[in-house]
């Protein structure tokens, strides 16, 4: 009786108790002579997102106008400005996610909108061809990017790359 026992537990412990482990993952990494313990976060899927890949590749695209037109404020170059604003209104993380409005989650939605006035602060700043209002309200429209990112993409938290 007791070998039976032994061998169940044996068993359960091998196999775990049926519960899918979901949360982290810990992996070990040697970092400047020290051991640490780093936590990996597994994969985030949204699955309000219908179209992966294509919200991606726009976000992506979002990302690069960002960097030219950090690039273009600092250089003053208002016509490129003039250009990577137009793109900038037309841009929207609601849309490229290829579901309904509905089906979304509201934080997500309202991060958008918070991306959208941020813009529209941008693109009237930009108008006015003052480096100085152009500047902060661009990092607002980084700003809301971050918090987007916080909130939906902890992978990717911070697009602080612009300073």
């Amino acid at each position: 009786m007791k070998k039976l026992i032994v061998a169940v537990i044996a068993v359960v412990c091998m196999s775990g108790c049926g519960k899918k482990e979901a949360g982290r993952l810990e992996k070990e990494v040697v970092s400047a002579g020290k051991k640490q313990t780093e936590m990996m976060l597994p994969e985030v899927k949204h699955e309000f997102i219908k179209n992966e890949q294509g919200f991606i590749v726009h976000m992506k695209d979002i990302k690069v106008l960002l960097k030219h037109l950090s690039t273009s404020i600092n250089q003053q170059d208002w016509e490129a400005i003039k250009q990577d604003t137009k793109k900038l209104k037309n841009s929207s993380p609601v849309v490229f996610t290829g579901a309904n409005k509905k089906d979304l989650p509201v934080e997500f939605i309202n991060l958008d909108v918070k991306f959208h006035m941020s813009s529209l602060e941008l693109i009237g700043a930009c108008q006015e061809k003052n480096k100085d209002k152009a500047t902060a309200a661009f990092f607002k429209v980084v700003n809301s990017c971050d918090e987007c990112h916080a909130k939906f993409n902890p992978k990717e938290a911070s697009t602080s790359w612009f300073q």
